[in-house]
């Protein structure tokens, strides 16, 4: 072949290469978009799926924490409150773009069919939220997602009482039902608080009397209505020496406490504080002052002539006991541990102490004085329940059991009814009861003016005249049985709150 002709067919040839290159450029350039979109969308839509869910979780769990406190129709606006509170605290990913929620609620709603047509009271939760697009974004800037959670709280009927209310001690004692307070915030109930004494007439708002050593049933009180996932607390109100008629105290008791709470003082122990860690005597009185006039003898010397603690005037024990030690018990000087202050002024023969002292019992959790108030005993059966008496013995492992968060019952220190109800179990005379027994005492120990009590036992885990030693250490200030069932709910007694849809 002749060089010209090589050189055109070498021409020819790489002009038809450059010709087929660039039309496969071109094919694959068309072929490049959809295939982008392709992925694009595969992308993002697993994005909105995992927003989705996310979201899904946020609405689902406020719901159900808004049907948590949902246990009565007056408590409407507060499921609304806390169900929207629990969404707005929720962690989402900032790349979502979240309108405020939309919370409605229904006193009449019912539990899923799948879960039982038992009436609920429910809380319905719903979201929405934008997502901006990545590989679509030139297509769909952005997709708007929406979730819906419906929460519901079955409505349980609790049938509550109290039975065999009994007490032993010569100070006066009464219990008091009380429900633990809702959290101020919503989202769950405030242990560590309890409700304000207040009164209406002859009876306490927010207290029901369960019984006293010493005063009746207030007349017209009536037994709250409450729901079956309601905690329930119960208080102890001690009356220093408020129950001298009691025979068992041998004479008339005019002294101290042990702990030093001085004559017909009043000090208050709340079972429910020991579930947040705290003693049942944490938010009780603990300072006072008591003023000591002596008459000072010619030929030395001097006597007691008049006490009063606070503006309560008290009586003057007689005979060796009318000493400091009995009208400041612990607090008195010389006691080793006592806790005041004084000042004193002299009047001719008369010289006048006021002292101003504060109790021993104040307990918490890391104090080194152990406070023996509260046990409570599960596992019961009705017959046990039924012959409760003055003549009882508190169960054994109450006598070593002072001031434990985490033993002594602690556990159901602040009982639902559920809770109760769940209890039962077995039949026949072996069955236990749906029940639960507070033994109480008041915290004090055989202190002077304490001594005639009768019989004088004391708890091996406490020392001579220490808390919890003598007649209190026996738990039997006050001590009655809690008893719930339940009926109503989704199925055999179905209380738990859940999500229906």
């Amino acid at each position: 072949m002749l060089p010209s002709m090589k050189t055109t067919f070498m021409r020819m040839l790489s002009r038809l290469c450059a010709d087929e290159t660039g039309a496969i450029a071109v094919t694959f350039a068309v072929l490049l978009i959809p295939m982008a979109l392709i992925v694009g969308a595969a992308v993002d839509y697993g994005r909105m799926v995992q927003f989705r869910s996310t979201l899904q979780s946020a609405v689902d769990q406020a719901a159900i924490a808004g049907a948590a406190v949902f246990t009565d129709p007056t408590r409407s606006a507060t499921a609304t409150q806390v169900a929207t509170n629990y969404f707005n605290s929720t962690l989402l990913p900032s790349s979502l773009s979240i309108s405020p929620p939309t919370v409605s609620t229904n006193s009449n709603g019912t539990i899923n069919p799948a879960l039982g047509n038992a009436t609920a009271y429910t809380v319905t939760v719903s979201a929405t939220a934008k997502v901006s697009t990545t590989l679509m974004s030139l297509v769909i800037p952005s997709v708007t997602i929406t979730a819906t959670g419906t929460a519901g709280d079955p409505v349980v009927t609790p049938q509550l009482v109290f039975t065999n209310v009994n007490s032993v001690a010569c100070d006066g004692n009464s219990a008091y039902l009380y429900e633990v307070p809702l959290k101020s915030g919503g989202g769950g109930y405030d242990y560590s608080s309890v409700p304000a004494w207040t009164t209406t007439g002859n009876l306490y708002n927010n207290y029901y009397m369960i019984g006293s050593s010493y005063q009746p049933l207030p007349s017209g009180q009536v037994l709250p209505a409450i729901s079956a996932n309601q905690p329930l607390g119960v208080a102890l109100v001690n009356l220093t020496d408020g129950n001298t008629g009691n025979s068992g105290c041998g004479v008339t008791v005019t002294g101290a406490n042990s702990y030093g709470a001085p004559y017909m003082s009043t000090q208050k122990f709340y079972s429910s504080l020991l579930l947040n860690n705290q003693s049942p005597s944490e938010n009780t009185n603990t300072s006072y002052t008591v003023t000591v006039t002596s008459s000072n003898s010619f030929f030395g010397g001097s006597s007691i002539t008049n006490v009063t603690a606070g503006s309560v005037k008290v009586p003057i024990a007689s005979g060796s006991y009318n000493n400091l030690s009995t009208y400041l018990g612990i607090n008195a000087p010389g006691s080793g541990y006592s806790n005041c202050t004084s000042t004193s002024s002299t009047s001719g023969s008369n010289t006048t102490t006021v002292y101003t002292c504060s109790t021993q019992y104040l307990t918490t959790a890391t104090s080194a004085t152990p406070n023996c108030s509260l046990y409570v005993q599960t596992g019961v059966t009705q017959s046990y329940i039924s012959g409760l008496s003055k003549s009882s013995t508190a169960p054994a492992a109450a006598l070593s059991s002072c001031f434990s968060t985490s033993g002594g019952g602690a556990a159901y220190a602040a009982p639902t009814c559920s809770q109760l109800s769940a209890l039962s179990n077995q039949t026949g005379s072996s069955a236990i009861a749906p029940a639960a027994v507070f033994w109480w005492d008041d915290a004090g120990g055989v202190g002077p003016g304490e001594q005639y009590y009768s019989p004088s036992s004391h708890c091996s885990a406490t020392s001579l005249n220490g808390p919890g030693y003598g007649e209190d250490c026996q738990y039997k200030n006050n001590f009655f049985a809690a008893q719930c069932t339940t009926t109503g709910g989704s199925g055999s007694g179905y209380t738990e709150v859940v999500l229906t849809q």
